[in-house]
């Protein structure tokens, strides 16, 4: 299009040379004409202008809604290692919970071995003394003396040195045994005392596991939060953008037919030479050219009504390939093809999404001028949150082309953006309006080379 404006506007300098004020009278009835193709120039740039400005918008919404994006799936990431590290936190602190309350159940069992032990010890000397008493009254009492052997086991009557050193030795076991019992206290004590100091500790760490996880989830609801206002101005900003582009478009339109008119009415009426009638028979179908693209981008920018049903998708794309074929095999390009077998059938308006594959398989030929590869995939994508029932259906369209450059790559979906001449640039733009109206994703890979 710009292309024959700049001869256009050629064609318009050549005029203004021919028609100098000299024999301006003489052709007066070719001023409207002039007239007219100034306005439309006029209103050419001006939509221009306003295209590129709201081009420029978008693109910085993009790049910010993008940047949301990618904070909220950092803060997302954040949440889950934080949840990660308390759920580690909780398992280290239960285990080293059990192996102290294990300890101190064992010391606490030592501790009490040890005391019925000396008990039983103290009650068993005091029964042996005991029985050494009842055998020597026995044998005063009968006058039966003792055997040796009962003698040895009698014992004969403690003199006071043996029972001051058996009282002190029993002394000294006591002493003993309270200091065992002492020791076994406080490492009681001190295992009550970690244990206690492990508790505040993972206490201490919760709170800041807690604290930190409020943080970053607030800082995840206001990013989500303002993603959520962000796509509201961007939906609110195409509305806008759309009413502004339409009322132009009609206003262009009505320009363009005013000024077609003014052409067909000076060359019909108008006593000119040849060359010039042609000239502005030229002028004429670039002003169609025009009111042709105008029609498209009002096309463009309507929703059209979605007569939805429930069909399979490998056999919508079967159909597309049909229609496409003789254009493929003439192209000297190869079609395999890769169909999941058992895909679900899914709704949608089979006219309208068998014209978004067209585009799409017109795009792969136009990347392969001298011929190639075509193969088309499909696939169901499986989650496992629900137990492996699928989700989404994805179609993939691979070639053999060239590839697209990282900078036309962003602008690939934009309307009227092409690398190719003569070509409008509506085809990927279409194709990802109707994938949209079908709650589907359009993306694209490339790699140049």
């Amino acid at each position: 299009m710009a292309d024959s404006w700049d001869w256009i506007e050629e064609e318009l300098r050549k005029l203004e040379t021919e028609f100098s004020p000299e024999t301006t009278d003489a052709n007066s009835d070719l001023l409207p004409v002039l007239d007219a193709i100034s306005v439309a120039d006029f209103w050419k740039r001006r939509y221009d202008e306003e295209r590129a400005l709201w081009e420029r918008k978008l693109e910085l919404k993009e790049d910010e809604k993008s940047a949301l994006q990618q904070r909220a799936l950092e803060h997302e990431q954040s949440i889950k290692e934080l949840a990660w590290r308390f759920k580690e936190l909780e398992s280290r602190w239960a285990k080293e919970k059990l192996l102290l309350e294990a300890r101190l159940r064992a010391k606490e069992i030592e501790a009490s071995l040890e005391q019925k032990r000396l008990e039983w010890e103290s009650r068993l000397k005091l029964l042996e003394e005991e029985n050494k008493q009842l055998k020597l009254k026995l044998s005063a009492l009968t006058g039966v003396p003792l055997t040796p052997d009962a003698i040895t086991t009698a014992y004969q009557p403690v003199s006071p040195t043996e029972l001051k050193s058996l009282k002190e030795q029993i002394e000294q076991n006591r002493q003993e045994a309270e200091k065992h019992l002492q020791e076994l206290a406080e490492e009681k004590e001190k295992v009550a005392r970690q244990l206690a100091e492990q508790e505040q500790k993972f206490l201490k760490e919760k709170e800041l596991w807690q604290k930190s996880h409020a943080e970053t989830k607030s800082l995840f609801q206001k990013a989500m939060a303002k993603l959520k206002y962000l796509r509201e101005k961007e939906q609110e900003n195409f509305t806008t953008l759309e009413d502004l582009a339409r009322g132009l478009a009609h206003r262009v339109r009505n320009y363009l037919g005013i000024m077609s008119g003014t052409l067909q009415l000076a060359a019909s009426t108008t006593q000119m030479p040849s060359d010039i009638k042609e000239q502005l028979g030229v002028v004429e179908n670039n002003i169609q050219e025009m009111l042709n693209s105008i029609e498209e981008f009002l096309n463009l920018s309507r929703l059209p009504s979605l007569n939805m049903a429930q069909h399979s998708l490998n056999d919508i794309l079967k159909k597309s390939l049909e229609t496409k074929n003789a254009e493929l095999k003439s192209a000297n390009i190869n079609i395999t093809t890769h169909l999941a077998e058992n895909l679900p059938a899914i709704r949608l308006d089979e006219k309208l999404f068998m014209e978004a594959i067209g585009h799409l398989i017109n795009n792969a030929r136009e990347s392969m001028p001298d011929g190639g590869n075509l193969v088309i995939t499909t696939r169901t994508i499986n989650d496992a949150e629900t137990a492996g029932q699928p989700v989404a259906i994805e179609v993939r369209i691979t070639d053999s082309g060239s590839g697209i450059s990282e900078n036309h790559l962003k602008k690939i979906f934009q309307p009227y953006f092409s690398t190719k001449k003569g070509h409008k640039g509506l085809g990927l733009t279409v194709a990802r309006r109707i994938i949209s109206l079908h709650n589907g994703s359009l993306t694209i890979e490339s790699k140049k080379g």
